[in-house]
């Protein structure tokens, strides 16, 4: 009786520590390193009671619900996330705990577009949006969109720890008319990280090229590395650099070969449906030729922020700015500096749990000290968005 005793205060010294947490998915958390999973189930119920849309909750409960061997619990809790918006970590595993037999350690994710749209200059490069000819030969057209991003990860262990992962951008555009602008791009990702409860590593080398101008224009390939951190249930900074090598392909234009470097920095705030964040980045572009026409070499600083909204449970907002500051190296046209406003805003109506229609509008504008880099754009659109 004595020892029973004990154990019951042993417990209870333990359960008041856990309480000092500053939130019930913390205090679950806190049960679950101990050892104590009925208080750990009961705090992310608990959680879940306060926010029925707490992904993180419900991602930790289906875990303990199917180490219990109740897979029928653990399926009605994560049956209406929508894995497109989870963070690398739930991602994993939620695609781990949907398995059938929770032995798959491997995850795909898909986002395929297609889409019509009306642009009003589609001289601005769909790449880096940077102006290819002078203002005055500005070409409107309708035209037809089709884009990907593929994503497919493998845990090297069912515990976590490390990963391979590989990515895969497709965008592809055909003009009604111009079509010299057509545009297709194609940029692949391949490397591997390690992922904790609250921080995921990721260090891949890609590859990218880029057909535009009625020709193969550039190739590039470098190396970026990601680090994600969770700071809580809601907040998740990224830090990110890159390096990269561009060779332009045809010899008219390979007096405009560059090196790429680059960082930047991004709060993301979640919760469950909504998204928000801010983001700095900074990239210069440095010349790897004597001959490089005027404005190779410059640095672009960016300040980034939006989110999405759910406006009801079948119908999402999207809303981005961003603002592009280019400070371009002195030459004998002078010492150009622009400021580029960029400006999107979309809406997703689900018409099945995996098919929504998009609607957008971009707006873009380019101010500069150099009167033929000055430029605006405005574009719509209407497609397709099929998520796996």
């Amino acid at each position: 009786m004595k020892v029973l005793n004990f154990l019951l205060l042993a417990t209870s010294i333990l359960s008041a520590d856990c309480l000092q947490e500053p939130d019930t998915l913390s205090v679950g958390a806190c049960y679950e390193k101990e050892g104590n999973t009925n208080l750990a189930q009961a705090a992310y119920e608990r959680a879940i009671l306060e926010d029925e849309e707490n992904i993180q909750a419900r991602i930790k409960l289906a875990e303990l619900y199917q180490n219990e061997n109740m897979p029928a619990q653990s399926k009605a809790l994560l049956s209406n996330i929508d894995n497109t918006q989870l963070t690398p970590q739930q991602r994993t595993s939620f695609t781990a705990l949907n398995s059938e037999k929770n032995t798959s350690l491997s995850s795909f994710n898909s986002r395929i577009s297609l889409s019509v749209g009306y642009d009003s200059n589609i001289n601005i490069n769909p790449i880096d949006h940077t102006s290819v000819t002078t203002p005055e030969d500005k070409i409107d057209t309708l035209f037809s969109r089709a884009t990907a991003e593929l994503s497919y990860m493998h845990d090297l262990s069912s515990e976590g720890g490390w990963y391979l992962r590989s990515d895969a951008d497709l965008y592809y555009q055909n003009n009604t008319s111009a079509h010299n602008f057509d545009v297709l791009y194609g940029r692949i990702y391949a490397g591997g990280g390690y992922r904790s409860e609250n921080i995921s590593i990721y260090v891949p080398l890609f590859y990218d090229r880029l057909n535009y101008l009625d020709r193969d224009l550039f190739q590039e390939n470098g190396l970026r590395p990601d680090l994600n951190i969770q700071l809580s249930s809601s907040l998740i900074l990224d830090i990110n650099a890159l390096y990269s090598t561009r060779r332009y392909i045809q010899d008219v234009d390979k007096a405009r070969d560059d090196n790429l470097f680059g960082t930047g920095v991004g709060l993301f705030w979640l919760h469950a449906r909504d998204m928000a964040y801010i983001k700095t980045r900074f990239t210069s572009y440095i010349s790897r030729t004597d001959t490089a026409p005027d404005f190779t070499d410059k640095t672009l600083y960016y300040l980034m922020f939006g989110g999405i909204y759910s406006l009801f449970d079948s119908t999402d907002l999207y809303a981005d700015y961003q603002l592009r500051f280019g400070d371009f190296k002195p030459t004998s046209s002078g010492h150009r500096q622009d400021y580029n406003h960029d400006i999107q805003v979309a809406i997703e109506y689900d018409l099945i749990s995996w098919l929504k229609m998009r609607g957008q509008y971009h707006f873009l504008y380019n101010d500069s000290n150099l009167n033929t880099a000055q430029y605006q754009k405005n574009e719509i659109l209407l497609g397709l968005v099929y998520n796996y």
